[in-house]
């Protein structure tokens, strides 16, 4: 499968770096060094993730294509201007599901919990939000829409979305009367009362409108979610509502209401519920050794990722799933060092990981040489003896 939003990456890159020295040239505090690596770092397991998901939404709905569909058409028309409204409107109440069903809040809940908005928030996805997409969009594939189709249709609108995560667009005027706009965008991501659950669209305004979601920005947004949830690693950004539903669910004797949980919207309660969520972030206080470790990471995380996601089809099984792996487990370290969440034993836990890093790939080597797995041996070595000058 093409991935075709995998190639935009770079292009995606170059517009974050902008935006950020844009901002720091304002010095309007749009951007935090600690947010921005996180919304990287969860963006990768995302990328990492669609390698799988996308695959698995055409493998269903090529098989609802072939076995179910009642209608059928090679019209370009139909397939691509049809495909894309279709899309469209799926979206919308798929997005809106996933505001007022918990469980699928839970996948997408990740995307809405960053305190900041900016284009870095356009890689903020869950991998489960993908996961959870491919029940819906089985749909689609009944009425005649070719799966292939669909699946770029999917990423086209994806490269769409991107483009509403900044603050720095006004209001477009007449342009407001048929897209979703970066103002509108900005509304939805607020906890703002009047903002909460408003504004699902994802390319046109008009299912807004007709469903009564439909809200004009007009004060100022405060973004986030509401509660305590605080990011401590990608990791917990991912998994924060899941970990919140299993609590709410532990905690609750009648199995009735068990079950509701993950089926009521997220502001439906039994009782109280305590989720373990950090409330605030410690002190800032990393040897500069540490901090050069984290943009060591950051660097070659990046680049590695996108040979992956390039080099792909030229991989084997086994290499895609190690240098996944490690790509996941070293932006992971990456953000919590520059979120300052790391734990007091990290340098022991990072010689480990890079150890058992080096086993299986070496491993590897074994039993299939490249340049890529060489390359990334050598990144391996270093990173070891970069962590290793911490405890200096």
């Amino acid at each position: 499968m093409l991935n075709v939003t995998a190639l935009f990456i770079p292009m995606f890159l170059l517009i974050v770096v902008l935006e950020m020295i844009f901002s720091y040239k304002k010095k309007d505090k749009k951007y935090s060094l600690a947010n921005t690596t996180m919304n990287l770092a969860i963006g990768t397991i995302d990328q990492i993730g669609a390698l799988i998901y996308f695959l698995a939404l055409y493998v269903v709905m090529e098989y609802v294509y072939v076995h179910f569909r009642f209608y059928q058409t090679d019209n370009l028309l139909f397939q691509w201007v049809g495909g894309y409204l279709a899309v469209d409107f799926l979206s919308y109440w798929y997005h809106r599901l996933s505001h007022r069903v918990n469980i699928l809040w839970a996948g997408h809940i990740t995307h809405h919990s960053s305190v900041f908005y900016n284009y870095s928030n356009g890689f903020r996805t869950s991998l489960f939000q993908g996961i959870n997409r491919i029940l819906f969009w089985a749909l689609l594939p009944l009425f005649g829409f070719q799966p292939l189709i669909l699946v770029l249709i999917l990423q086209v609108s994806g490269i769409y979305d991107f483009i509403l995560h900044t603050e720095y667009i006004p209001k477009l005027g007449f342009l407001e009367k048929i897209l979703i706009t970066p103002s509108m965008h900005r509304v939805h991501h607020g906890k703002n009362p009047l903002y909460i659950d408003k504004n699902y669209g994802s390319t046109f305004v008009i299912w807004d409108k007709m469903f009564g979601t439909y809200q004009e920005e007009t004060e100022k947004v405060e973004y986030g979610v509401t509660g305590n949830y605080a990011d401590t690693s990608p990791l917990r950004a991912i998994s924060c509502h899941y970990r919140y539903l299993w609590n709410a669910a532990s905690q609750t004797a009648d199995w009735k209401n068990k079950v509701l949980y993950f089926f009521m919207p997220p502001d439906w309660k039994v009782v109280p519920i305590d989720d373990g969520t950090p409330k605030k972030y410690p002190v800032n206080d990393n040897p500069r050794e540490l901090i050069q470790y984290a943009w060591y990471l950051l660097g070659f995380s990046i680049v590695g990722i996108l040979l992956l996601l390039i080099y792909i089809h030229f991989l084997r099984w086994y290499e895609v799933g190690v240098f996944a792996a490690i790509a996941i487990t070293a932006v992971s370290s990456m953000s919590m060092i520059f979120n300052n969440t790391f734990p007091e034993n990290f340098v022991k836990i990072e010689k480990q990981r890079i150890v058992l890093a080096l086993i299986l790939l070496l491993s590897i080597i074994v039993l299939h040489e490249s340049l890529y797995n060489y390359a990334l041996l050598l990144f391996l070595c270093v990173t070891y003896g970069m962590i290793s000058r911490v405890t200096d």
